[in-house]
This record gives C-alpha cells, sequence and structure tokens, in this order.
C-alpha cells in the first residue's frame, strides 16, 4: 500500500494529502489549489520552492532549474517534489511577476502565415486587456479542440495579442489552426502564465535565444526592451532549419533600429551547431538569457551557457513542449504548445 503524507503549504495556510508516489504539485492542483507551474516536469524552475520541514525525494530535472546551490540552500521543485514524511513547503513568489491569472474571451482579429508550417494570429479581447510581463503565455482554446499554451509576441502595452503556432504533425490544435482558423473565429484565454518573463531591473547583458516559434516570447521581451530604453547589450540568436524558415525578419530590423545596442545572429542547421555558437562566447559573468523553444535547444543551450560562466539563476527557460512530448513523461501532465 502506498503511504499517504500530510504537507503544510505555507502560502495557502492549508494541508493536502499526498501519496508517497505523487508530487506535490500535482496533489495540490488535484485538491483544487493553484500552485505556481510551468513545464511540470522540472525543466523551468516556476514551481521552485523552499522546504520548510520533512523530506522528499525529486525526480530527474534538469540542474538550471534547480541547481546544487539551490538544493543546498533547501529549494525543491514542487513538480519533481514526492514526500518521504510529512512536510511544509512554501512555494517562492518573486518570479510570477504578479499579474492576475484571469479567464477572457477574445475573437481572431488577423491570421497570417510568413512559413508553410507557422501561423501568426492576433486576437482582440473583450473588455479589460490582458495584464502581462513579456515573455509569458497564455492558454488558448478554440472551439473543438483540446486547449494549449502559447506566447504573448507582442509588448504588454498593446492592444492586440499576437502568438506564433508552428503547425506540428497530428497536431489537432495546431492543424486547425493552420487550416480551420478564420478571423472572427472565438477564442478564450487562461493567463498569464510563465516564469521565463523580462527582468527589466537587470542592468547586466541580455542573451536571448530562440528557436522556431520560440522566437515569440523573446520578440515580446525585444519589444518591451525597446520600449523601456533599456541601454545594455542584447544578442539574439535564431535558430532554423534553413534560412527560409526565418520569419519575422522586418519586426526583428525594426527592434535593431529602436535598441540601443543589438545584434542578430541567424544560426541555421548547415552551419556551426548552436551550442558550439555559444560556447564560443566570451564569459558570460552577469549575463541574463532568455531561452525559448524545443526541449532539446533549451537544454543545450542553457548547458553551453552554463559552461561559459552564466549563472543559472539567470537562466530563463521556456520549453515548448508538444503532445508528443507529453507521451513520454509517463502520464506527467504538462504543458502542452501543439
Amino acid at each position: 500500500m502506498t503511504a499517504n503524507h500530510t504537507v503544510h503549504i505555507a502560502n495557502l495556510a492549508t494541508e493536502i494529502t499526498v501519496a508517497a508516489d505523487m508530487t506535490i504539485l500535482k496533489a495540490a492542483q488535484l485538491a483544487g489549489y493553484a500552485y505556481p507551474y510551468g513545464c511540470q516536469v522540472g525543466r523551468c524552475g516556476a514551481c521552485k520552492s523552499r522546504l520548510l520541514s520533512g523530506e522528499v525525494e525529486l525526480l530527474p530535472h534538469t540542474p538550471f532549474a534547480l541547481t546544487a546551490a539551490d538544493t543546498e540552500r533547501g529549494f525543491v521543485l514542487a513538480c519533481r517534489a514526492q514526500p518521504r514524511s510529512d512536510c511544509g513547503i512554501a512555494w517562492l513568489g518573486s518570479d510570477t511577476a504578479g499579474h492576475p491569472l484571469r479567464e477572457v474571451s477574445g475573437r481572431v482579429v488577423s491570421l497570417q502565415r510568413p512559413t508553410p508550417d507557422i501561423s501568426i494570429l492576433r486576437v482582440e479581447l473583450e473588455g479589460e486587456p490582458l495584464a502581462f510581463t513579456a515573455g509569458q503565455y497564455a492558454e488558448l482554446h478554440f472551439a473543438g479542440c483540446a486547449p494549449r499554451n502559447y506566447s504573448m509576441a507582442n509588448d504588454p502595452d498593446e492592444p492586440l495579442l499576437e502568438f506564433h503556432i508552428r503547425h506540428v504533425a497530428n497536431g489537432v490544435t495546431s492543424g486547425h489552426v493552420a487550416s480551420g482558423l478564420q478571423a472572427g473565429d472565438p477564442v478564450r484565454l487562461r493567463g498569464p502564465m510563465g516564469t521565463a518573463h523580462l527582468r527589466a531591473r537587470r542592468t547586466g547583458p541580455i542573451l536571448a535565444v530562440a528557436g522556431g516559434t520560440g522566437l515569440a516570447p523573446i520578440l515580446s521581451i525585444l519589444h518591451s526592451a525597446a520600449r523601456l530604453h533599456l541601454k545594455q547589450p542584447i544578442r539574439l540568436y535564431n535558430a532554423a532549419r534553413a534560412e527560409h524558415d526565418l520569419y519575422q525578419e522586418a519586426t526583428i530590423a525594426d527592434l535593431a533600429n529602436r535598441l540601443a545596442d543589438f545584434t542578430y545572429i541567424p544560426v541555421l542547421s548547415d552551419g556551426p551547431p548552436l551550442g558550439a555558437r555559444l560556447e564560443a562566447l566570451a564569459e558570460l559573468e552577469g549575463v541574463t538569457a532568455y531561452v525559448a523553444g524545443s526541449p532539446r535547444l533549451v537544454d543545450d543551450a542553457v548547458a553551453a551557457m552554463t559552461r561559459r560562466g552564466l549563472d543559472p539563476a539567470h537562466a530563463y527557460a521556456d520549453a515548448f513542449f508538444t503532445a508528443a512530448d507529453q507521451a513520454c513523461t509517463n502520464g506527467t501532465e504538462i504543458a502542452v504548445r501543439a
């Protein structure tokens, strides 16, 4: 018989019962509590928490989501923590950007397809705008489709929300966006979510890495950086399979004119690998990194940058999982993007 343990969540001043083979995050969700989370598989650090008492076993996770120094300081990832005794835990509230989670209605006002497998849609909301910080995402629900998470690509000050959606093989929702969605169609949104958002108060250099539609949250961050007149050097590595897969080049060129110190580096599959390009950089101490794209790109990029001296605590990563990725997680729910 699986043992049950009592876990006290200090932020909620409540206790939940957690089976030894269940994570604290999953148990909190089943109990109806809004515990902060992102990827749910130990890659993003959104559910990083302080273990106040008791013992947990941590399932595998990436070292930048929870560093060795974090572990020594008593931090855990709620999505990876299975209790081994009664516990006390408190999530860290400083990285969620402080915006209320809302459910809102809107409609698609325009659709573009800059490449054969990418759609750009703009959504107009009913009522008040959705407050978010650049780099965050929302859950979108189109009629007849499973909800999926997509990043906002626009500056938070703009009235329309922009989303970049890649069509993946056998993806029902992304397939609908690619071939069935039309301007005027309704959409429900739930957000904002995500911790890989702009830290505007950090004054050191910014290193941004995007792969595919991972460019969306990076563009949002760059738009905000331009509006806020951030002066530090900003470097963008944009990974794509081939030159024809690069998109939003005109937008990037416009941002280059608006940013004080900006360098754009496209990275194509037939050239030097992204990891090698990043490892060739000078010491990255004091750099803030924003990374968005496939799980492999995120893992490889952050690993390469930490080898060059990047502090993992300042690597803000958003891994774009697909339904196929979820099938490989032994039933663990993840934030699916397509």
